[in-house]
C-alpha cells in the first residue's frame, strides 16, 4: 500500500475554507429568519462566488511563497520542478521546462565564471542571490542577455550580461516608446548593472545586440511590468 502525504494547508487556504463556511451559515441563519429558504443551488452559487477572490489570493500567496523557498534550495544536474523552472525563467537562454540537464548546467557555469563566482554548474545560495540581484531575463540574443529587477514603485534596474569574448552594445525596444534603452556599452564575459529607469508596463516589441562588428536582433523578449518583474 503506498504513502499518503498530506500537505499542510496554508493560512490563505485556511482562510478561503472559513470564509466559504461562514458564508453558508450565514445563508441558512437568514433562511431560518424570514422562513424562505435558498436552494441549495442558490447556496453553492453564492458560496463559490465570494470564495473565488480569497481563493485567488490564496493561490497568489501559496506561488510567493514557493518562489521565495526557491532561494534556499539547491539545484543540479537531474534536478526537476518548480524552482528548476524559476531558475531557468530568471537566467533566461534557456527553455524553461523544469528539467536541470545539461543546457541549464552549461548555462550555469557560464553565469557563475562571468558573475565572478564560484563555478561549479550547481545552484546554491550564492547563485541564487547573485542571480536576484540582476532580476529576470527579459531578452537574449547573440551572447547578450538583458536583465530588470523591481527596487521600488516602478523603479528599475537594468544589467547586462555579455557572455562573449569581445565588447558589446544593445537596445531593447518598447511599443510606447519611440527610442529604445540601452546604448551601453559592455566588456567582454562580464555582468554589469548599467543603469536604473522609472517606467510602468510595456511591451516588449524586440532587442538588438551588437558584438564586435555583428548584429543579431530577436522578437522574443518579455514585456517591463511591476507585476512581472521580481524585486531585486
Amino acid at each position: 500500500m503506498s504513502n499518503i502525504l498530506r500537505r499542510p494547508r496554508t493560512r490563505g487556504a485556511i482562510i478561503t475554507a472559513a470564509l466559504a463556511g461562514s458564508l453558508v451559515c450565514g445563508l441558512a441563519a437568514t433562511a431560518g429568519a424570514d422562513g424562505n429558504s435558498p436552494s441549495m443551488q442558490t447556496v453553492q452559487a453564492a458560496t463559490t462566488a465570494q470564495a473565488a477572490p480569497i481563493a485567488q489570493a490564496a493561490a497568489a500567496e501559496g506561488g510567493a511563497a514557493a518562489a521565495a523557498s526557491c532561494s534556499t534550495t539547491y539545484l543540479a544536474y537531474g534536478s526537476r520542478g518548480t524552482c528548476v523552472k524559476q531558475l531557468q525563467v530568471n537566467l533566461g537562454g534557456l527553455r524553461a521546462d523544469g528539467v536541470y540537464g545539461s543546457s541549464t548546467r552549461s548555462r550555469v557555469r557560464a553565469f557563475q565564471a562571468d558573475a565572478r563566482i564560484g563555478v561549479d554548474g550547481k545552484v546554491g545560495p550564492q547563485t541564487w542571490r547573485k542571480l536576484r540581484s540582476y532580476g529576470k531575463a527579459l531578452a537574449w540574443v547573440g551572447g547578450l542577455t538583458l536583465y530588470m529587477c523591481e527596487l521600488k514603485s516602478k523603479d528599475f534596474r537594468v544589467s547586462m550580461w555579455n557572455n562573449t569574448s569581445k565588447w558589446a552594445n544593445w537596445g531593447y525596444y518598447m511599443s510606447d516608446h519611440s527610442y529604445p534603452i540601452g546604448w551601453e556599452k559592455i566588456g567582454p564575459n562580464r555582468i554589469n548593472t548599467q543603469f536604473n529607469i522609472y517606467a510602468g508596463s510595456y511591451n516588449g516589441t524586440s532587442f538588438t545586440a551588437w558584438v564586435g562588428s555583428n548584429k543579431y536582433t530577436t522578437r522574443n523578449v518579455r514585456d517591463i511590468s511591476p507585476r512581472l518583474i521580481p524585486a531585486c
